[in-house]
């Protein structure tokens, strides 16, 4: 039994932090999260974002304050969470060039595996090859045949993106030489391909098949294993004869060091069940997410296996450029 000693200790303590840490106590979360997106708006991560957030709103109840935060290597937006206060009211949205940056960049302003804590990894999806529609290539083959003729560029999310290094494979294993000109997300990268700046862009299916279907722009290949069920009539670059260039586009959620377990699970929990509703699972379908909403254990070991990975393939292949 509780003394009544102890039990005003407690309330004298509760009252003395003030109304608002005595709300923290005693519910998680009182307050607006803010959902960091290191990408400009309109490609992959942050239209992952922005499709989950109103749902994760009524799960959690409270805003969902989504801030893009853009730069070329998604550093800037990894920065301000790694040095955010661990309360469980920031986290970051993070996309490939979270986990490969180590391999790629000469410094980081923080440690990818020892700054961050881990919450989930909630989807994967393929890379989509689109075209210009003056670009005369009808197919991949097609395409490298003309790259060996013809000066070409392609745009990318940034340096590091999957968008960027399914670029560098395909170079590698088609002999090829593209130029890549990196922006800060898919989405200016998307703006520049229709506009006509650059030749070519590997981007996200979300922010790709609108203008594949209008006919501003033309879809080559796609990444994976099968053709993406959102867009079957597209081939892969494996039956396209490319084999070996395939890099997935990976979206993680992290939080600051320190943030607790018990609120890391508690968001978790809440990102897989937005996942589960019908209307969101059929969203992320046509727009390319495959949900996987594994948990903080097992995102700490995928990331982990997926920095090594990529500073081993940075041994042998330029990701730099």
């Amino acid at each position: 039994m509780i003394s009544k000693r102890r039990l005003l200790a407690a309330s004298t303590s509760l009252l003395l932090m003030g109304p608002s840490a005595a709300r923290a106590q005693a519910k998680y979360p009182s307050d607006p999260i803010k959902l960091v997106v290191p990408r400009a708006p309109g490609g992959g991560t942050d239209v992952l974002a922005r499709v989950l957030a109103p749902t994760l709103e009524k799960k959690l109840g409270v805003p969902i304050i989504v801030d893009n935060r853009p730069d070329a290597t998604a550093v800037l937006g990894a920065g301000i969470v790694a040095k955010a206060k661990p309360d469980g009211y920031t986290f970051l949205a993070s996309d490939n060039s979270f986990y490969q940056n180590p391999a790629i960049l000469e410094s980081l302003p923080y440690d990818t595996i020892k700054d961050f804590t881990p919450v989930t990894m909630i989807a994967q999806g393929p890379v989509i090859l689109i075209v210009h529609p003056d670009v005369p290539a009808k197919n991949l083959s097609e395409l490298i045949a003309l790259a060996k003729t013809t000066h070409l560029t392609f745009a990318s999310g940034g340096i590091g993106a999957s968008t960027h290094l399914v670029g560098v494979m395909v170079n590698l294993k088609a002999g090829i030489d593209i130029q890549h000109i990196p922006f800060k997300g898919s989405g200016p990268a998307l703006i520049a391909l229709l506009g006509g700046h650059v030749s070519m862009q590997y981007g996200g299916i979300s922010s790709a098949a609108p203008y594949v279907k209008d006919g501003k722009v033309r879809a080559i290949a796609v990444t994976g294993d099968h053709r993406d069920p959102s867009m079957p009539d597209v081939p892969t670059l494996q039956e396209s004869g490319l084999k070996g260039a395939d890099v997935a586009s990976i979206w993680g959620l992290h939080a600051p060091p320190g943030t607790p377990i018990e609120r890391r699970r508690l968001v978790r929990d809440a990102v897989v069940a937005a996942m589960q509703e019908p209307e969101i699972l059929k969203s992320l379908a046509e727009r390319g997410y495959e949900p996987i909403g594994n948990t903080p254990e097992e995102l700490q070991a995928q990331t982990v296996t997926l920095v090594n990975q990529w500073i081993e393939v940075g041994k042998t292949v330029n990701l730099k450029e």
